[in-house]
């Protein structure tokens, strides 16, 4: 296959032809000159010549000029237009169902949850007209601090002799107490409960609902076993009730009074409670402020702690009672006083 001359090889070409035709008039010419008499006739020999040599080179000019090629305009296509894919839409997804507690009902910023059962758990076994206190611990979840005169309430049920009783501390938020009440179970065999809720300083009830359920047995007494000659069986005797303990002896209070509380002119009340333990058989003692009891230790107890945070008007007296106690009732209650000046 033939491959195509470039430019400088067809113009060389050309002009060498142009020159071989220029030449051949040239030599034309001069024979014609020898050749003929008549100069007309040399003359417009001549001119037909060089016409034809113009004439040729002029051709040969015009085949060596390539012809323009016409340029291809290319029309620029539009760009295709996207078009969106239909989105599908997805339901929306429910919110998560979230576990949820029953709270207690709050009083502006009190409240209270029951964290357990100090004493006498739920359904525990007691005799007819058995002494008790009922503990529970609850914790203050609210947004206030209680104060001391703050009290657990009978609400519903069976109050088993309880009654309103002060909590005897100040408890602030986030805190955790023991409250107890003193009752007496019901003298009829069965089961027996009641509910008792917080209350504030306007007797508004709130917090978490605290219960109280035994079960009161038959007899009381101690039952013991006597076996029968000549076989393992026995026969379960009611023996007499244990006797009252005897009363705390000589009490005393020591208070640190220090200003404070309202306006700086209050004094708050904070120390010891002391006494002699005289009995061998209590269940505990109940520690009583004014007449109301605010607390219930363990037996072989001598002191109670006076809790700090409460303020009391120059020349409040303070009565701070103790009160041994069993299941056979409680003694006499040993009191003392002191007042902050």
């Amino acid at each position: 296959m033939l491959k195509p001359r470039n430019n400088q090889q067809q113009k060389m070409i050309i002009w060498i032809l142009v020159a071989v035709l220029g030449l051949a008039g040239v030599i034309t010419l001069v024979f014609a000159f020898r050749g003929s008499s008549n100069s007309e006739e040399d003359v417009n020999a001549i001119y037909t010549n060089a016409a034809l040599t113009v004439e040729a080179q002029q051709l040969t000019l015009s085949a060596s000029q390539p012809s323009a090629t016409p340029t291809a305009t290319l029309t620029a296509t539009p760009f295709l237009t996207n078009t969106p894919f239909a989105v599908a839409t997805l339901p929306s997804l429910a919110a998560f169902a979230t576990n949820t507690q029953s709270v207690s009902v709050a009083v502006g910023c009190d409240n209270s949850v029951y964290i357990s059962d100090v004493t006498i758990p739920d359904n525990t076994a007691v005799t007819p007209g058995q002494s008790m206190t009922k503990t529970w611990k609850v914790q203050n979840n609210g947004t206030c601090a209680w104060t001391a005169t703050y009290k657990i309430a009978f609400v519903s049920g069976n109050a088993m002799g309880g009654v309103a009783t002060a909590i005897g501390q100040a408890v602030n938020p986030g805190q955790s107490v023991d409250i107890s009440v003193a009752m007496v179970a019901p003298t009829a065999a069965g089961d027996a409960s009641g509910t008792w809720r917080l209350t504030n300083d306007k007797a508004q009830a709130f917090g978490t609902p605290l219960t109280i359920v035994i079960k009161v047995g038959g007899t009381g007494g101690t039952a013991t076993r006597t076996v029968t000659p000549g076989g393992n069986t026995s026969t379960p005797t009611a023996t007499s009730a244990a006797s009252k303990p005897i009363a705390a002896n000589n009490p005393t209070i020591t208070l640190t009074c220090n200003l404070g509380g309202a306006s700086g002119t209050q004094y708050e009340h904070a120390g010891t409670l002391a006494w002699e333990d005289m009995s061998d058989n209590e269940s505990g003692f109940r520690i009583y402020l004014n007449g109301a009891v605010i607390f219930t230790t363990s037996p072989n107890t001598q002191s109670y702690t006076v809790p700090s945070g409460t303020f009391r008007d120059a020349g409040f007296v303070t009565t701070f009672g103790v009160e041994a106690f069993n299941g056979a009732g409680a003694a006499n209650v040993a009191n003392v006083s002191q007042t902050c000046q």
